[in-house]
């Protein structure tokens, strides 16, 4: 049997997503431990400035995936051969997930096609509120111009990035099982009636909703009440005639973004999954299978990935990710509550795990005829509760707390874990309305109140917006009643040696959750994301 170093000699990989956090993490570790592979293809879309100059993929590779900190270690170790590696290796390709052939120019997807042997696929719109049109064509439809390219390759195998959260409302054991095309969770979950659904006929319904949206939010009606509301906003200002269009053109894709967000949480509730993000993951699981024909597929499916436990370094994030706005807005005293389930399971995983469960599987890919599903989860072998997490999180920051403006420790109150019910009451009826009947008095009433009352006023008003948000966002998330299983992982990791076992490591059993959350999770948000220069303090 192969060593996945040894397997990876001189192969041609296809790796999508590769400006975000998994990507960049896969890149990194194919770099320091299979150095003999020929080749990387870094799919990468390009940016438009607000200038409208546009920033190429190569211009990107450049400026935002070598010059990470993910490649600090490795760019350590090799010095000077660390650029000429990279140069070598690394080959940065102009794509749109959203367009057939992945835009790809038409001679370099042939020539393509002919080198590679792996694909990696880690694009998607990652975040629970994206707005329905773009979850679809980035989640579903994304996945299906992958398959047509991995099946345009002469021999290739793929390996798509999913989520555990495929499986929606489903509670208990959940076993890793395939997504087949038109199956719902509200189908496995219930024994009575349930919505109709099928994968063409639901993506044709998204399509013609998003369609209609645009649609409406060009109506003369709408864009008046978009002008009121800029009235108010702008009395007293002087404002230019561009200006107001631009004003108006950003109420106008707020409305809309609004409406798709909101029928894609309806939607995937509806069929049972738990919001839009999951609900088009599914189905681009599903468009997988039915589009594959015999193409040898894997489908890897993390839970929530947070930094990493100690590859490329302990701590190491790309941005704010799931958790951590509820880490950071609690730690600065923005959210006092939230309504969590406490004894609810919140399966976090480092993102070193996936990349190594990523890495591990490409050998195997070919044994099976069947799509393989690997859960790469925490909550069946090393869980941690919501209570506990919250505990940890609170004593890091009595210990060491963020400070105000006037440099005095903000304090962190216990959580009370009120229900969702009773939450959104105390919220909308408490504070929310007495703020927002405040807030319609000064816009009408201006010179009755000073400045600073004003802005702390807005602050307030958009402290529990942000609040209401995460609510909406993110107790789905932490009300869950279900155990990921790993069977697949184990077996993995049965059939390796030891020492690639250690390179590797996929044992989930061996985070140490105190250890994780306060010597390395919180300080790597610190030092990589929120930047506050106070992580490296904590550690002298």
């Amino acid at each position: 049997m192969h060593t996945i170093p040894e397997f990876l000699k001189e192969k041609v990989l296809f790796v999508t997503g590769a400006t975000g956090f998994v990507g960049k993490a896969v890149v990194e570790k194919l770099l320091r431990h299979a150095p003999d592979l020929k080749r990387i293809y870094m799919l990468i879309r390009p940016k438009n400035r607000s200038n409208g100059v546009q920033i190429t993929a190569e211009q990107r590779l450049c400026r935002e995936v070598i010059p990470s900190s993910v490649f600090d270690q490795l760019r350590s170790d090799l010095g000077g051969r660390f650029d000429r590696m990279v140069q070598e290796k690394l080959v940065a390709v102009s794509f749109d997930l959203t367009l057939e052939r992945l835009g790809i120019a038409p001679l370099l997807y042939e020539q393509m096609a002919q080198e590679v042997d792996i694909v990696i696929s880690c694009a998607a719109a990652v975040v629970f509120d994206e707005p329905l049109d773009l979850a679809l064509e980035q989640n579903t439809l994304g996945p299906k111009r992958i398959v047509e390219f991995a099946r345009a390759c002469q021999s290739a195998v793929l390996v798509h990035v999913s989520t555990a959260y495929v499986n929606g409302q489903r509670t208990g054991r959940i076993s890793e099982e395939v997504w087949q095309p038109d199956q719902t969770v509200a189908q496995k979950i219930s024994n009575g009636r349930v919505p109709a659904y099928g994968l063409e006929s639901e993506i044709a319904s998204i399509q013609k909703f998003s369609k209609e949206v645009e649609l409406a939010s060009h109506q003369p009606e709408l864009q008046a009440q978009f002008v009121r509301m800029l009235d108010r906003q702008d009395r007293g200002k002087r404002v230019t005639e561009h200006r107001r269009v631009h004003q108006v053109e950003a109420l106008r894709q707020r409305w809309k973004r609004e409406q798709l967000v909101e029928r894609g949480q309806v939607r995937g509730q509806e069929l049972g999954w738990l919001d839009g993000y999951t609900m088009t993951k599914a189905m681009g699981e599903q468009i997988i299978v039915k589009m594959r024909g015999d193409l040898p597929t894997a489908i890897v499916r993390p839970s929530i990935i947070e930094s990493s436990l100690s590859d490329p370094e302990p701590g190491w994030i790309d941005g704010l990710k799931v958790a951590d706005p509820l880490i950071a807005h609690y730690g600065k005293g923005r959210l006092p509550d939230f309504p969590a389930n406490p004894d609810a399971i919140l399966d976090i995983i480092p993102v070193d795990y996936v990349t190594n469960v990523i890495l591990s599987v490409l050998p195997k890919v070919r044994q099976s005829k069947d799509v393989q599903v690997y859960h790469v989860t925490t909550g069946s072998h090393n869980p941690i509760l919501v209570r506990e997490l919250v505990d940890l999180v609170r004593e890091y920051f009595i210990q060491h707390p963020f400070r105000d403006r006037n440099g005095k420790p903000i304090p962190v109150l216990p959580w009370k874990y009120r229900p969702l019910k009773q939450y959104l009451r105390r919220c909308r009826y408490r504070q929310q309305l007495p703020l927002k009947a405040m807030l319609w008095l000064m816009d009408r009433v201006p010179l009755l109140w000073s400045s600073r009352f004003k802005r702390r006023i807005s602050l307030l008003d958009a402290m529990l917006d942000n609040a209401l948000s995460l609510c909406e966002i993110y107790s789905p998330y932490t009300n869950l009643d279900c155990e990921f299983q790993m069977e697949n992982i184990h077996k993995l990791q049965a059939e390796m040696d030891p020492q690639e076992r250690e390179i590797f490591n996929c044992d989930v059993s061996r985070i140490h959750w105190p250890d994780y959350m306060q010597k390395i999770h919180i300080p790597g948000l610190k030092r990589h994301v929120l930047k506050t220069g106070e992580a490296s303090k904590e550690n002298r």
